[in-house]
């Protein structure tokens, strides 16, 4: 009886812990708002993407730096571009020699998969939308 309580009251504390499961699945595949983790080329970079409309603004943030970016999501198809900082020093992704824009295809899952430009040239890229806990 005492075994049956405890493991009653362990079923119970983890369903109270856990997150409340909402009609819908957190994201979509019409907005982009959030916060994404690319991987490129086994590295790790983080996204964070607001959409008003088609029109998207965003910061990635890799290696210690923050890029700006400003671009749209049309068709499940992001492109976005570095915009240029005010100190006017040139931005990633912005036009640059060699450079282009970031571009990805929303899948059915609600992933990424596109391409960026690296000093490599044109890379493949996946992102996944970070869930909130």
């Amino acid at each position: 009886m005492l075994k049956t309580v405890a493991c009653t009251l362990a079923i119970l504390a983890l369903a109270a812990a856990a997150p409340a499961q909402p009609g819908k699945p957190t994201g979509s595949l019409t907005d982009v708002t959030g916060v994404w983790v690319m991987l490129v080329a086994g590295h790790q970079i983080g996204l964070e993407l607001e959409q008003k409309g088609t029109k998207v603004e965003g910061v990635m943030l890799a290696m210690g730096q923050r890029i700006l970016l400003v671009g749209d999501y049309v068709d499940r198809t992001l492109t976005l571009k570095g915009e240029k900082p005010e100190d006017g020093t040139p931005a990633p992704h912005a036009g640059g020699p060699g450079s282009g824009p970031i571009t990805a295809r929303m899948l059915d899952d609600g992933t990424f998969e596109g391409e960026l430009s690296t000093t490599q040239g044109r890379t493949k890229w996946t992102g996944e939308r970070l869930q909130k806990r």
